[in-house]
């Protein structure tokens, strides 16, 4: 199994995009009803959205592929004004998890926040979404708000917090390749 992280370029936004929605059904189908989800991920990611996203120098997408597939994907946003950056998304294809390409990416993230100055990689997960908030805890996920996320006409809570680079870097490297 060959696997590269590396940035992503225009002609990734369609697998991302699928990407997205295959993990959203999967991580999302037990807390937010189908048409919310499809009516804001249409809003938020369509094909010219996804297009603003990869045009904003503020944004860093970083592609995990395994064996030539979009296997997992991460967005990164520098926030300026909040001297922040966050890990905005940060899916894997159910088929991929496990094989420790999120660990990467957010290690790649840490890198990013790095070349900013900070000490930290902020997130935001949803309340109910168990699975990734057990896994952002492992990391050390410190939660410091707890505020309403609006997906179509579906409130839910999400945490949002951060992940001490210290914490990223206690995490078990990879013989995997990177590439930007």
């Amino acid at each position: 199994m060959k696997i590269v992280y590396r940035r992503w370029t225009r002609e990734d936004l369609p697998a991302v995009r699928t990407l997205l929605w295959e993990t959203w059904a999967d991580a999302y189908a037990a807390i937010i009803p189908p048409d919310d989800m499809r009516a804001y991920f249409e809003e938020h990611y369509s094909d010219d959205c996804m297009a603003a996203l990869y045009a904003d120098p503020n944004v860093v997408g970083t592609i995990a592929e395994v064996d030539g597939v979009v296997g997992g994907y991460a967005k990164t946003y520098y926030h300026a004004a909040e001297q922040r950056l966050y890990v905005h998304q940060l899916y894997m294809l159910p088929r991929y998890q496990g094989l420790g390409l999120g660990k990467q990416l957010m290690k790649l993230a840490g890198e990013r926040a790095r070349t900013h100055g900070f000490d930290r990689v902020w997130l935001g997960v949803m309340v109910e979404n168990l699975p990734a908030l057990t896994w952002y805890q492992r990391m050390g996920f410190q939660v410091t708000e707890k505020a309403p996320f609006v997906m179509g006409k579906t409130t839910v809570q999400h945490y949002i917090g951060y992940v001490p680079l210290a914490e990223l870097d206690r995490l078990s490297t990879s013989s995997e390749k990177h590439s930007s």
